[in-house]
């Protein structure tokens, strides 16, 4: 699974890895060392006139349907069956998203209880997460955007830690899962087979842990 994540750096850095993103009117959202469910997330979507643009979306989704306040939001959707399951079939087809971050957390669990650790890119550059997206007017007075990440059966090197993981695309594999001529099954074909990128990690401090807590010291390695 995949239950926080890491944006430290300016959106800018990432406009330069996606073309025709658009930062022009994007809403503020700050870097954060630790995004967490409920949390509002800059993720990049494509408006209706074709247009990549970034939005603030909540994290956790609700379908466009839903109109009842009970409903769980799901945080993750296993590729494996995303276009499968009633939660999440509309917003393959017409709500994929990607989010931009430089890493994200997973816990192990060890006799001593849960490890945190960080997961980034080997060479320490940014990446995106496929996810998918809905927009509800349904559930609250004003809409509700919200998305939840994919995930997939986790590498050899990741196992080690959790037997899931979110799926990582590259720059150049983004283009084809925002691509909305791209039909549902197809995206999620091609994304479940997207080569795994090169990841390491290593033990954090538990002041991951809480929400709160968002400063450089979330990813800085245990000793």
């Amino acid at each position: 699974m995949c239950g926080r994540f890491d944006r430290h750096r300016e959106l800018d850095v990432f406009a330069e890895l996606i073309d025709g993103l658009v930062l022009d009117g994007a809403p503020r959202v700050a870097p954060s060392y630790n995004v967490a469910p409920s949390q509002d997330a800059a993720v990049i979507v494509v408006d209706d006139e074709g247009s990549r643009r970034v939005g603030a979306l909540s994290w956790g989704l609700v379908p466009a349907w839903s109109n009842k306040p009970t409903l769980r939001r799901p945080i993750n959707a296993r590729i494996e069956t995303v276009t499968e399951k009633p939660m999440f079939r509309a917003a393959i087809k017409h709500g994929r998203c990607v989010v931009p971050c430089d890493g994200y957390y997973e816990w192990a669990a060890t006799p001593d209880g849960k490890q945190p650790y960080y997961f980034h890119r080997d060479a320490g550059t940014p990446f995106f997460l496929a996810a998918i997206r809905e927009h509800n007017t349904r559930l609250e007075n004003s809409p509700l955007d919200t998305f939840c990440v994919l995930t997939r059966a986790a590498s050899e090197a990741v196992a080690s830690v959790h037997h899931r993981m979110p799926v990582v695309l590259a720059a150049d594999a983004v283009d084809a899962w925002l691509d909305p001529s791209v039909p549902g099954d197809d995206a999620r074909d091609f994304a479940d087979h997207v080569g795994e990128d090169e990841l390491a990690f290593y033990p954090v401090s538990t002041f991951v842990n809480t929400p709160a807590n968002n400063s450089p010291r979330c990813i800085e390695r245990q000793a």
